[in-house]
Order: C-alpha cells, then structure tokens, then sequence
C-alpha cells in the first residue's frame, strides 16, 4: 500500500480529504448556529484547521506505532518498512502544510496575530516537520545520531500535539476526543520508549561512525 510509486497518488487523496473537510466546514456554516454542527461563518477556517489536525495527528499516531511495533532497526533493514516510513512522514507533513493554511486564514479572518512569541515552539516544530522528510530521504543508513534525532523529533511533536488537545480541555468541555488523542498519543510513546530499550538491549546500535549516513545523490 505505502509504496514510493504510490506517492503520487497518497498526495493527492490527503489534498482532496482536506478539500472536503474545508468543504464541509463551509456546509455547517450554512446551518445556523440553532443545529448541532452548525457554525458562524467567521469559524469556517477554524474548523477546517481544527480537523485537519486531526488527520494530522492520526497520520503520525500511525508512524509513533509502526516505530513500535517494529523499531528503527528492523525498519532500515527492510526496504518495505523503511518506504512506508518515509512515505508515512512525507504525508504528515504534506497534510501539515494544509492545516497550516488554514490556521494562517483562521487567524487573518479573525484579525489575530500567528506570529507571536507564544507560538514560537509551535514554529520550529513545523520547520522541523519540512526539514525532516528531505533529511530521511537523503540518508540512506541509520546510525545512532539519526536514530536518537529521530525518536527527539518524534518526541517533541508528540509534545506539541499533545498540548493543542489539552488547550481544547476545559471545565466547561470536556472535549472527550481531544483526551483520547492524549492517551492514545502518549501509549505511542511509551510504546517506543519500550521498543528502544528493548532492541538496544538485543544489539548495539547500528552506525555507530558517523560516516555511514551515506547520502543518495
């Protein structure tokens, strides 16, 4: 299924899953705000944003699992894996990209400011997020500081996910989904912190030197 010859076709289904979700944020503007979905129009951006970050956290819930259930190891000694990683990784990032645009014109609609000193982790973990796919791509061994830079960076966004569901959290709303996507985030984790421990301890880590971060071109 997650194949590079399939890229293409990845790309387009997240860009049309994201068009319907802007399309049906629009509809539930037509409601009313009397019915159960319906919003302001005002919000339409807010919404689309809203859920195309839940795509987005359910795309990299899928690669926090893999990693688990597999570990980095077992997934550069498999070309299969290894593409569907990389494959993974470069869709989170093109759905990234979407629901930041439409968080830049939910905050343009409504006047605010996105760039601001509270948001600045929020922003070096979205170049993060670019730099990361073209940096995997490239390298084609694993050695122990790709490794550890890649389970950080796995760890930090885990971070900054979880603490856009919590934000949603309040006495007044629950926000039950936002809770699960805690939980469910942060067993992924823990699932990997597992998977570390437990394949360093079967082998050392592989490329250990440096140089074996060979690059394709």
């Amino acid at each position: 299924m997650l194949t590079k010859k399939r890229l293409p076709l990845l790309i387009a289904v997240i860009c049309c899953l994201e068009l319907l979700i802007y399309l049906w944020a629009v509809w539930t503007a037509s409601l009313g705000r009397s019915t159960f979905f319906g919003i302001e129009a005002k919000f339409i951006f807010a919404k689309a944003a809203r859920n195309a970050g839940r795509v987005s956290a359910a795309i990299f819930l899928a690669t926090l699992l893999m990693i688990g259930y597999y570990g980095l190891k077992e997934i550069y000694q498999d070309q299969k894996k290894k593409d569907s990683f990389l494959i993974l990784t470069t869709l989170f990032l093109v759905n990234h990209l979407i629901h930041f645009i439409y968080l830049y014109l939910n905050f343009k609609t409504l006047s605010k400011q996105l760039i601001a000193p509270a948001n600045t982790h929020g922003f070096v973990t979205f170049a993060l997020i670019i730099i990361a796919p073209v940096i995997l791509w490239t390298c084609t061994n694993l050695n122990r500081l790709l490794y550890f830079a890649i389970i950080l960076h796995l760890y930090n966004i885990s971070y900054f996910i979880n603490e856009t569901f919590l934000s949603k959290v309040k006495p007044e709303d629950p926000a039950y989904h936002d809770q699960f996507g805690i939980v469910a985030i942060t067993a992924a984790c823990l699932y990997i912190l597992y998977r570390v421990f437990r394949e360093n301890d079967e082998s050392p880590l592989p490329g250990d030197d440096l140089n074996q971060i060979t690059p394709l071109i």
